[in-house]
């Protein structure tokens, strides 16, 4: 294995010469024996090893394990006590978020260029499994990646028996984790009941499974690109909104609509294909996004706290208004970006804030009054533009839908001596 594995890193890996590596070890099998590994390729090492106290005693002796055969081989040894209060079915996302969180601290601290994790060929195809019960793409079925960000996992190509065989012909000592003979999560259920039963159907099971997943990744290769390229025609971005047509989206496979909202939040494709036929305001949402139809676009935009700010404005030097509003002395020029006003007319402070139900006001250039809101659908702004829209206001009405239409009481295209521009982001 040896060979194997040195063959494997020269082929794939060869980034890890010369490296300084930080290797994770349990205490099983499958971690000691990547230890044993790279510190025989002379590798520049460290060890980082969690504890997480779950099994008391027994987590408490591979601690010590670990740390004497650091001790042994002479590579430093980083160690932390991590105690987890959470439910049952949380422990391990919590365990795996704390875990990589303090690697990476690690990484930074000492100096160690990449982390790597003893994961094999029946992790993968575990992941595989479990991803085959929830609700997935082909992503989710490509196993366990080799290399993801500073992660890397060089025992990815190799079986668990592999790795037995391996420790038990130079008689390495591991320690034995006795939560996994349990089946109190699903990939235990997997790994200790579905991935048996399997292997008695075909002997050939592990390596038959290896072949099936290099080809999903080189079908998902295929599919990113082609997803890619739909994107970056398709997709474009206006501010901090995405616009595509309803028609480029009409005749998509299920399968290219999914790869195409799923970094989104969206997995449900028959959602997005009623959304485009769906009435101007419709809205889905997904944890981190909204997709609102508009017209003959879809818009995804990403979800904001509905967090409300006023701005005011005192008539002195020091107001509190946004960046792209601008307050000065000026007379009156011909700019539709500007409201002219005359100070002694003002009832101060001026406030900027978002639209009300029930504002009015008294366009230029109109007779009569409207409503703010029938003025911005007149103007066929979408439901996230409205929800954004500002007003300037006085303490007596609103003076100005900003960008869009002045109130005609107050505005001036003569003698002014206060000047409000508005630019666009």
């Amino acid at each position: 294995m040896l060979d194997l594995i040195n063959k494997h890193i020269d082929n794939d890996l060869s980034f890890l010469h010369g490296k300084k590596l930080l290797v994770c070890v349990s205490g099983g099998i499958d971690s000691v024996v990547l230890l044993h590994l790279l510190n025989k390729m002379n590798y520049k090492i460290g060890v980082a090893h969690c504890n997480f106290k779950l099994r008391h005693k027994e987590s408490d002796d591979d601690s010590f394990f670990v740390e004497n055969l650091c001790n042994k081989i002479s590579v430093p040894f980083y160690s932390k006590d991590f105690n987890i209060n959470i439910p049952k079915h949380s422990v391990q996302m919590a365990a795996r978020k704390l875990r990589y969180d303090w690697f990476y601290e690690l990484l930074e601290l000492y100096k160690y260029d990449f982390i790597l994790t003893a994961h094999h060929l029946n992790d993968s195809i575990e992941t595989f499994l479990i991803n085959l019960t929830r609700s997935t793409g082909i992503d989710g079925l490509t196993g366990i990646n080799s290399i993801n960000n500073k992660v890397v996992r060089p025992l990815l190509p190799f079986n668990k028996s592999q790795i037995i065989d391996y420790a038990n012909d130079i008689n390495i000592k591991w320690r034995e984790d006795s939560s996994n003979l349990k089946n109190d999560y699903l990939r235990n259920k997997i790994r200790n009941k579905l991935v048996p039963v399997l292997s008695d159907i075909d002997s050939n099971f592990t390596s038959n499974f290896s072949k099936t997943l290099a080809r999903l990744n080189e079908s998902n290769l295929i599919l990113k690109e082609h997803t890619e390229n739909f994107k970056s025609i398709n997709f474009k971005t206006k501010n901090d909104e995405i616009l595509i047509l309803k028609t480029a989206l009409k005749n998509l496979s299920s399968v290219m609509i999914f790869n195409l909202f799923t970094d989104y939040g969206f997995k449900n494709t028959d959602q997005i294909v009623s959304l485009c036929k769906a009435e101007t305001g419709k809205i889905i949402t997904s944890k981190l996004y909204s997709i609102l139809s508009n017209r003959t676009h879809l818009i995804i935009k990403k979800n904001t706290k509905n967090i409300k700010i006023d701005y005011f404005y005192n008539n002195q030097s020091d107001f509190l208004f946004p960046e792209n509003i601008l307050v000065e002395e000026g007379n009156y020029v011909n700019d539709k970006k500007s409201l002219y006003l005359i100070k002694d007319q003002i009832k101060f402070p001026l406030i900027i804030r978002k639209c009300q139900p029930g504002d009015l006001i008294y366009p230029t250039g109109m007779n009569g009054k409207k409503l703010v809101s029938k003025l911005l659908k007149d103007n066929k702004l979408s439901k996230f533009e409205k929800d954004k829209q500002y007003v300037l206001t006085d303490q007596d009405h609103i003076l100005w839908v900003i960008g869009i239409r002045f109130d005609r009481r107050k505005y001036t295209d003569t003698d002014s001596n206060l000047k409000i521009s508005f630019f666009e982001k």
